[in-house]
C-alpha cells in the first residue's frame, strides 16, 4: 500500500499529480524560489521522489530564514550538508543571525571542507560575533579561547565572503591558487601580515575587490601587489605601514593605517576615514593623477593637504563634526582646513551636531565660499538623540555676525541644493535665508527634507516664509516624514 502511495505521488498513476513528473532542473527553479534550502527540503514530503530533489539544488541557503531556535540551527547545517548528493554547488550561504549563538571555529572548518570538495563558486558565511564592539581587544586571559581556522583553497571559487570572529586565527594555505576568485571579503578575523600579503599577491591572480576587516596578530606592515585589483576597503588594526602597488587599482577606501603608499595610476576614487589624518609625510599617492571621480572624507580625516592633493573631484563628500569639544581653537582648525576645495561638481556634506556646537549657519556659509563651481549641494544633519544643546562661546569667529552673510557668496553653477534633517531652530533657518541670498543665478531647486525631528517639522507658516526666501522660478520644495 506504501509503495502504491508513493507511486501516485511520484505521478505515474495519478493524473492529477504533474508537478512530480516536471524535469529536474525546472523543479530546482521552483524550489529555489522558496529561499530557504530548510523549506526546500520539508518539499520531501510530498513525493518520494522530491526526497532526492533537494539535495541537488545548485543553492544551498542555511541558517538565515530557519525559524526554529537558534541552538539547532548548527544541527541543521550539519545535516543538510551531509545529506547533500550533487557534486558541485553553484552557491552556498550559512548565515547565523542568532545573538548569543555560539559557533566554533572547527564547525566553520566543516562548511569549509564541504566548500572546496564541492567546488562552491559563491560562497558566504556569517557567524554570530562574540565581540561587542569593533576591534576591543579582549583580556588577557581570552587568548586562551583563540581558535585557528584554515581557508582551503579551491579553483572554482569565485566569491569568497566570511563574516567570522575577531578572536579565531584565520590561517591561509602557502601552496594553492584561487584561479578564479574575483571577489573576497573577510570580516572579523585575526590574521598574519605576511599569509594576509602572499594571499592577495600570489594566490589570487584574478582578485578585483578585495574588502578587509581584520586585526593583525602583531603590529606589522601589509604589502599588496596586484595587477588584477580594481576596489580595495581596508581597515586593518595594528597595521602599521601599508603598501599598495595595484597598476588597475580605482577605488581604494582606507583607514588608520599609521603609513600608507598607494601606488595606482587608475585611481578614480579615494576614501579616507577613521582616526587617522591624512600626512602627506606619512601618507601618498605618488602617481594618482589630479582629477578624480569621488574625494570621500571622514570626520577626523578633513585636511587640507588631501583636500589640495586633487585639483578636481566630480563628487566631494566630507563628513563634519561641529560639536565644540576644543573651543574657538576647534573652530579655526575647522576654517582653516577647509579654506579650498577642489573644484566639484557635487558637493555632499554630512553634519553632525552634539549638545555643545560651532554655529551651523556660519560653518555652511564658510563651506559655500568654495563652491563657485558646484552644481549641486547637499547637506544632512545628525543632532543626534533629543537633547539640550549649548551654543558655543559668544568669542567664538564663528559667532561673528560677518560669519553669517552670504552676500558676498558667488555660486555661479548652483543648480540643486538639498537639505535633510533641518529643524526649526534659528540657526538651521538662518542658513536657508542666507543661501537664498547667495548670487545663485543658476539656481532650479530647493529640496528640503525634515525627517524625525526632534524639535519637530516647520509650521506651514515657516514653510511659507522660507520659499518667500527665493525667486519666484526657483522651485522649493518640502518632504514632510513624521
Amino acid at each position: 500500500m506504501a509503495g502504491e502511495d508513493c507511486h501516485r505521488r511520484h505521478g505515474a498513476g495519478d493524473d492529477n499529480d504533474r508537478i512530480s513528473g516536471l524535469p529536474d532542473d525546472l523543479l530546482h527553479r521552483i524550489l529555489l524560489r522558496l529561499g530557504s534550502t530548510r523549506a526546500a527540503a520539508r518539499t520531501s514530503v510530498l513525493s518520494c521522489r522530491w526526497r532526492r530533489v533537494w539535495a541537488h539544488l545548485p543553492d544551498l541557503r542555511l541558517g538565515t530564514c530557519d525559524d526554529h531556535p537558534g541552538a539547532t540551527r548548527l544541527d541543521t547545517v550539519e545535516r543538510a550538508l551531509d545529506a547533500y548528493a550533487a557534486p558541485a554547488v553553484r552557491r552556498l550561504d550559512v548565515a547565523m543571525h542568532c545573538h548569543g549563538l555560539r559557533v566554533r571555529a572547527c564547525g566553520v572548518a566543516t562548511w569549509l571542507r564541504f566548500a572546496s570538495q564541492h567546488r562552491v563558486r559563491k560562497l558566504d558565511i556569517v557567524v554570530p560575533s562574540q565581540t561587542r564592539f569593533l576591534f576591543v581587544r579582549p583580556r588577557a586571559r581570552a587568548t586562551e579561547l583563540e581558535e585557528e581556522l584554515e581557508l582551503p583553497v579551491w579553483d572554482e571559487a569565485a566569491r569568497i565572503r566570511l563574516t567570522l570572529e575577531q578572536r579565531w586565527r584565520l590561517r591561509l594555505r602557502s601552496a594553492g591558487v584561487f584561479t578564479a576568485l574575483t571577489d573576497l571579503h573577510i570580516s572579523l578575523a585575526t590574521m598574519e601580515a605576511s599569509e594576509l600579503g602572499t594571499l592577495v599577491s600570489s594566490q589570487c591572480p584574478r582578485l578585483t575587490n578585495l574588502y578587509l576587516l581584520v586585526t593583525l596578530a602583531a603590529t606589522s606592515n601589509v604589502s599588496i601587489r596586484s595587477d588584477s585589483l580594481r576596489s580595495l576597503q581596508i581597515r586593518v588594526e595594528n597595521i602599521h605601514r601599508l603598501e599598495v602597488i595595484a597598476s588597475n587599482l580605482e577605488v581604494p577606501a582606507m583607514s588608520d593605517a599609521s603609513e600608507a603608499h598607494v601606488s595606482a595610476p587608475k585611481l578614480e576614487e579615494v576614501t579616507w576615514d577613521g582616526d587617522i589624518a591624512y600626512d602627506p609625510r606619512r601618507h601618498c599617492f605618488p602617481d594618482a593623477g589630479r582629477h578624480i571621480r569621488l574625494l570621500d572624507l571622514g570626520s577626523k580625516c578633513v585636511a587640507t593637504s588631501l583636500l589640495q592633493r586633487f585639483d578636481k573631484a566630480d563628487v566631494l563628500k566630507l563628513s563634519l563634526n561641529l560639536c565644540d569639544r576644543t573651543g574657538t581653537v576647534g573652530y579655526t582648525s575647522f576654517v582653516n582646513e577647509t579654506t579650498k576645495f577642489p573644484k566639484c561638481e557635487t558637493l555632499r556634506l554630512r553634519v553632525s551636531l552634539g549638545d555643545f556646537y560651532h554655529n551651523f549657519a556660519s560653518s555652511m556659509l564658510h563651506l559655500l565660499r568654495s563652491c563657485n563651481s558646484t552644481r549641486k549641494v547637499s547637506v544632512k544633519v545628525d543632532s543626534g538623540l533629543p537633547m539640550k544643546r549649548y551654543p558655543c562661546l559668544l568669542s567664538c569667529h564663528c559667532r561673528l555676525p560677518e560669519s553669517r552673510k552670504a552676500d558676498d557668496i558667488t555660486l555661479d553653477a548652483l543648480e540643486e541644493a538639498k537639505i535633510t534633517s533641518i529643524r526649526s531652530s534659528n540657526e538651521e533657518v538662518q542658513f536657508v535665508e542666507q543661501l537664498a541670498r547667495c548670487h545663485a543665478p543658476s539656481l532650479k531647486k530647493v529640496v528640503i527634507n525634515c525627517e524625525r525631528c526632534s524639535d519637530g517639522p516647520p509650521t506651514q507658516e515657516l514653510q511659507e516664509k522660507i520659499s518667500r526666501m527665493f525667486y519666484p522660478d526657483v522651485d522649493v520644495k518640502f518632504n514632510v516624514t513624521y
